[in-house]
């Protein structure tokens, strides 16, 4: 019997443990942090008021500089008359809602004869050789435009320097579309561009690509510059 006693003693002494500990048991309420933005990804540039927020970066190193840098596209009619189909600029290769849901840059970048160098510059990215960045890109085509697409793979920064000659941190040149400055050296409709990733010794986990518009003698009292555009940008990490 007092086998029995005991038994029953030891197991209503462990129940009565169990529920002191649970009361002193304070429940984990950290956030746990958020999942990590992939890899891959694509920008349609909808909304170039909103890239800010992603972590992109928009510079105007323009001299002198202008009024406007890189900004929403624009598809518009000249005119106030419904009758005279006189659109300025052109529609976007990529829309949902509107013809203009692509970024631009234009003459208006810089101020007088200028020379423009306005940069686009992405947000911080995991990068690796192997890896593709493509976009599609056109002019309207009237006059002399140029583009660079320059790459940081040193800082994870966005500088570019102050002048309209400086690259800053984006030493690496990967693309110059139209670096003869002729007027058919700039395609009219919309192409696509790739580059490949490579030569990295490791894999660089704060590199930014910048897409720079570069003319020389532009701006509205310039000889050169009229506007390009730039659309369904789109990054595979392989």
């Amino acid at each position: 019997m007092y086998k029995k006693l005991f038994l029953v003693v030891t197991i209503l002494s462990t129940f009565i443990f169990i529920l002191s500990c649970e009361k002193d048991i304070t429940p984990d309420t950290t956030v746990p942090p958020p999942p990590p933005p992939p890899k891959s990804f694509v920008e349609e540039f909808d909304s170039v008021g909103n890239l800010g927020k992603s972590g992109w970066v928009i510079i105007n190193n323009s001299n002198p500089i202008g009024p406007n840098s890189w900004r929403q596209g624009l598809y518009e009619s000249g005119s106030k008359l419904a009758w005279i189909t006189d659109f300025v600029g052109f529609p976007a290769y990529s829309a949902v809602y509107s013809p203009n849901e692509f970024v631009s840059c234009d003459l208006s970048a810089g101020s007088g004869a200028s020379t423009l160098s306005a940069w686009l510059i992405t947000r911080p990215m995991v990068v690796k050789n192997g890896d593709v960045l493509s976009f599609y890109t056109r002019t309207a085509g009237n006059f002399i435009d140029r583009m660079q697409v320059r790459a940081n793979y040193t800082t994870g920064a966005a500088n570019v320097g102050t002048s309209a000659e400086s690259v800053g941190d984006f030493s690496t040149l990967l693309l110059d579309i139209n670096a003869g400055m002729s007027l058919t050296g700039f395609p009219v409709a919309w192409t696509k561009y790739s580059v490949n990733v490579s030569g990295l010794g490791a894999t660089v986990v704060n590199a930014r690509f910048a897409f720079r518009y570069y003319v020389t003698n532009a701006g509205p009292g310039g000889a050169n510059s009229d506007m390009i555009g730039v659309d369904k940008m789109e990054f595979v990490s392989k």
